[in-house]
């Protein structure tokens, strides 16, 4: 199985360093961009990237888990689950606001309730089994509701369609997470039927 990474906003593949190195028998695909390049133009370079490439699963953080559920829902013949950390599947509140101040922040137009890549992620289904790990440490006194310090925990709980699954950490340490990897493990031992 292809285990596909994409990591968060302002991120790189190294932030899965961690959970790879516990995962050394599974092809690690590693896609990298840029939030401020736009997220379709980043979306085209990552379909690309995965041409030809069947037998799936992503492993995702945060805006790299609404990535994943595009492409996911773009080739769903060829994937075969996903785990996302800390994806806010309902959009960032607070980039709603923050965009009138920063109106040349092209992650903060993607990221907002309403944007097109948010609203479009919405009405895809995701597929089974796909499940979201909702960091809930961490604060950040910008976001009013309950949150991981970057990302609210509604929005990580957005859909009723992804196993949903808490973890003690917040959106950063999600990553390097024993709870987090133990999830990872669960949910590529389902699909394959084996001991990870």
């Amino acid at each position: 199985m292809n285990i596909v990474y994409i990591h968060g906003n302002r991120a790189s593949a190294e932030s899965f360093n961690y959970i790879r190195t516990q995962l050394p028998h599974h092809k690690a695909i590693l896609l990298e961009y840029d939030s401020e390049d736009g997220f379709y133009h980043n979306h085209e370079k990552m379909v690309q990237q995965l041409e030809g490439v069947d037998d799936v699963f992503f492993v995702a953080h945060s805006l790299g888990g609404i990535h994943a559920l595009h492409l996911a829902n773009q080739a769903p013949d060829r994937v075969r689950g996903g785990v996302t950390l800390s994806t806010p599947y309902g959009g960032s509140e607070v980039a709603e606001f923050a965009k009138y101040f920063f109106p040349f922040s092209q992650v903060l137009k993607d990221i907002h309730p309403r944007s097109n890549p948010i609203v479009e992620a919405q009405s895809f289904t995701a597929l089974p089994p796909w499940t979201n790990v909702v960091s809930v440490r961490g604060n950040s006194p910008l976001i009013a509701a309950a949150n991981d310090g970057v990302v609210t925990t509604s929005s990580m709980r957005h859909r009723d369609d992804i196993n949903l699954i808490e973890v003690q950490s917040n959106h950063y340490e999600v990553v390097l997470s024993e709870e987090t990897l133990s999830v990872i493990k669960d949910a590529i031992m389902a699909v394959e039927g084996c001991i990870v």
